[in-house]
């Protein structure tokens, strides 16, 4: 089976809503489901919100897809300099880069990350890992990611440290 890397559509986004929250609460309800993460799933992973990012000139999805079922996502946001002390360039932030647990150590999240380095170019990239995902740490410092700061992911009113990783425009 071939793999297919693409540029998300509109008509994507439900796939898009239920990989995400797939992805999620695999990496985060280490203990269950717990009420206090349904609202921020609910807002953040809704099929609207999918839509609307994937309209946004300011952002782009990508996809990776074998035959018709979706295995990967990598979500970029035109952001501004990244959250930490001493960043003086403008940056794009990978603001998910979500593989379908299945299909980890497949080499599609290398793939989805070279689509996220390439989208805009003459721009820094950065994002946030929780300090707790540790394979996600090891996989982006593979790829040349390096800490260049701290930052809180605020979820129900508890902060979250996660390590800000980012790669200079070329």
């Amino acid at each position: 089976m071939s793999l297919t890397l693409r540029r998300a559509c509109v008509q994507d986004a439900p796939r898009l809503a239920a990989l995400a929250h797939w992805v999620w609460l695999d990496s985060y309800a280490m203990d269950g489901v717990q009420d206090r993460f349904l609202p921020y799933l609910a807002d953040s992973f809704a099929p609207g919100a999918f839509e609307r990012a994937v309209s946004d000139p300011q952002q782009a999805l990508w996809v990776v897809e074998e035959e018709a079922a979706l295995q990967g996502l990598a979500q970029l946001r035109r952001a501004g300099l990244a959250p930490v002390p001493g960043a003086r360039t403008a940056g794009v932030e990978l603001e998910r880069l979500y593989v379908a647990p299945p299909c980890v150590g497949r080499g599609l999240g290398k793939r989805l990350l070279q689509a996220a380095r390439e989208t805009w170019r003459t721009e820094t990239l950065w994002l946030s890992v929780w300090i707790g995902n540790e394979g996600a740490q090891r996989f982006y410092r593979r790829e040349g990611g390096e800490v260049i700061g701290e930052r809180d992911f605020i979820l129900d009113g508890e902060a979250h440290r996660n390590l800000v990783f980012g790669w200079p425009a070329p």
